[in-house]
């Protein structure tokens, strides 16, 4: 089965997990992809039932630059 894409609606239903300092990824962020660490964000989708497994999406998000490393992560039952 093929999972689903992030899609716009997911994306509006997005909640932010971590900004700025909070996020521990935040040096490795900044050295590759660079921007300011206060518009750095951890986002996280709506949960999503792929093949009866409960799922989210998370990525980072820098404003004005874009998404990166968007991962489909598989949630604990």
């Amino acid at each position: 089965m093929r999972e689903p894409g992030l899609t716009k609606d997911l994306i509006a239903q997005s909640r932010v997990i971590a900004k700025g300092q909070r996020i521990r990824d935040l040096p490795r962020l900044l050295s590759t992809y660079g921007g300011q660490a206060s518009q750095w964000a951890k986002k996280s989708s709506p949960i999503l039932e792929i093949a009866g497994e409960d799922h989210e999406y998370h990525w980072y998000e820098h404003h004005g630059i874009g998404r990166f490393e968007i991962k489909l992560k598989r949630l604990p039952k």
